[in-house]
């Protein structure tokens, strides 16, 4: 019992005085360039925290709390990334927020929505870059050219094949095109 004793604690010790990479526990960090943006909200909650900024805090924290909600969701797409699942969540904030703001401007309530606008605008800093109108409809030109599309009717063949992002291009932005574009 001694010499078992004795040979964890000499099992142990050498365990301790090891450097910690021949164990193979030394974590490898990557750059912020392929940080996730999961990861990025996460630390922009520890930041907001520190420096006391509670409107943004509450942005984020609601962010990554919806975040957390829908991937136990039945809703949540089974073989979707991680930051897709967070565009997602985070483009549902966003329209959320937008009609909150219509709301409020109609029922007279401009403090409830400049709030809302804060919010939105904290949301949005985290979406990759929007493509700009004309560049919407150039894409949609070209789709509709390839297509052979020519009446209102063939807009649902064009949006099937949009194949450009919805954090890059709102799908109700590029609907209105394709509208303009088939003369609807």
């Amino acid at each position: 019992m001694a010499s078992l004793q004795r040979s964890l604690f000499l099992l142990t010790s050498q365990c301790r005085s090891m450097p910690m990479r021949s164990l193979g526990l030394v974590r490898h960090y990557t750059s912020e360039a392929t940080e996730s943006l999961l990861d990025q909200l996460k630390q922009d909650r520890k930041t907001l925290m520190r420096e006391k900024k509670q409107p943004d805090l509450n942005v984020v924290k609601s962010v990554l709390s919806d975040y957390t909600y829908y991937i136990k969701s039945p809703n949540a797409v089974p073989g979707q990334s991680e930051n897709a699942s967070v565009l997602s969540v985070l483009q549902k904030g966003i329209k959320r927020r937008q009609d909150s703001v219509a709301q409020y401007a109609a029922g007279g309530r401009p403090e409830l929505a400049e709030q809302e606008q804060a919010e939105l605008a904290v949301l949005q800093r985290y979406l990759p870059a929007q493509m700009s109108a004309e560049e919407i409809e150039s894409h949609v030109r070209a789709l509709v050219a390839e297509i052979g599309a020519t009446t209102a009717r063939d807009m649902g063949k064009v949006m099937k094949a949009w194949t450009i992002d919805a954090s890059k291009a709102d799908k109700k932005t590029v609907s209105d095109m394709v509208k303009k574009v088939l003369g609807a």
